[in-house]
């Protein structure tokens, strides 16, 4: 028999990207569950939805939801009975004392954005890390990762945003495909960002201009310059946040910049070519309000 709301500490709302090992996931949730209301949103085909249903009906209200939610805030809202509602990823995972955290800025803030950080830490996840290293080393706050909470019934009129940077939750790596499905769909995300897309567009044309006019040691010297800044970044970022980011990811913020750099024209081309379908991810709300943002 299910508790009343009252009864929890808020709604945990999970959306169900990947189905290759629901029994950890039923297990991670199993835990939350003892405090925390459980959704989980599964956007799968039915035949897939009912075999789901199998191993996650138990931990939680597990609920069809053909496409994914287009704006995954109001999604929650709908489907979550505590005034407290807490959004992740089926790859991120609260430790009891976290999800008590956000409970409690979540008396204090509309929104709430802890930081994100990935354990264990094969290669490919290494340049994730060293991506969030450099955003951080830029704007010492959270980049709008893979989790976010919130009130259902703001108190402000201009919802008010907590960037919890301090408060680091672990999200699981993907799996290697998935990670590279992922690529273009994070570089195209960037396309509302023409300042930072037309940066990371310019750095191989320039590194092939500057190769061809004025010789190897200044192509040379533009991608020393390019790898010594990122590393620079990583590490600033990495100040407050050492015990969740070994120092080893900052060697991997040039290779995230130079992943970039060749994804964002891997992007384009499939704008150009009509081949936007997305990958599965989840997104964070924009500070402007609760509306469905990127995930970067």
């Amino acid at each position: 028999m299910r508790r009343a709301p009252r009864d929890y500490k808020c709604s945990y709302v999970v959306v169900l990207n990947r189905t290759d090992d629901l029994r950890e996931l039923a297990r991670y949730l199993s835990t939350v569950g003892l405090d925390c209301e459980v959704v989980i949103l599964d956007p799968s085909p039915r035949f897939l939805f009912a075999t789901n249903a199998r191993t996650l009906r138990w931990v939680g209200r597990h609920l069809h939801m053909p496409g994914g939610p287009s704006d995954l805030t109001r999604a929650a809202t709908a489907v979550a009975s505590c005034e407290k509602v807490i959004v992740a990823a089926d790859d991120i995972r609260y430790t009891p004392d976290a999800i008590t955290r956000m409970c409690a800025l979540l008396e204090l803030h509309d929104v709430v954005e802890p930081q994100d950080y990935l354990d264990p830490l094969p290669w490919w996840s290494g340049l994730d890390a060293g991506r969030i290293l450099i955003h951080r080393g830029i704007e010492p706050q959270p980049d709008h990762g893979e989790t976010f909470a919130f009130r259902r019934n703001p108190r402000h009129a201009r919802s008010d945003t907590y960037p919890a940077a301090d408060l680091f939750v672990r999200r699981a790596p993907r799996t290697f495909s998935e990670w590279l499905a992922l690529r273009p769909k994070l570089a195209g995300d960037d396309f509302a960002l023409p300042v930072k897309t037309a940066f990371f567009m310019s750095l191989i044309p320039l590194l092939i201009l500057f190769a061809v006019s004025g010789g190897l040691q200044l192509a040379t010297g533009y991608a020393g310059t390019i790898a010594f800044t990122s590393i620079a970044l990583a590490v600033r970022g990495r100040l407050g946040a050492a015990p969740f980011f070994p120092l080893r990811t900052c060697l991997f913020a040039p290779l995230w910049v130079l992943e970039r750099s060749v994804s964002v024209y891997w992007a384009l081309f499939r704008k150009l070519s009509g081949g936007e379908g997305e990958p599965p991810h989840t997104a964070a709300p924009d500070r402007a309000g609760q509306r469905v943002a990127s995930g970067e």
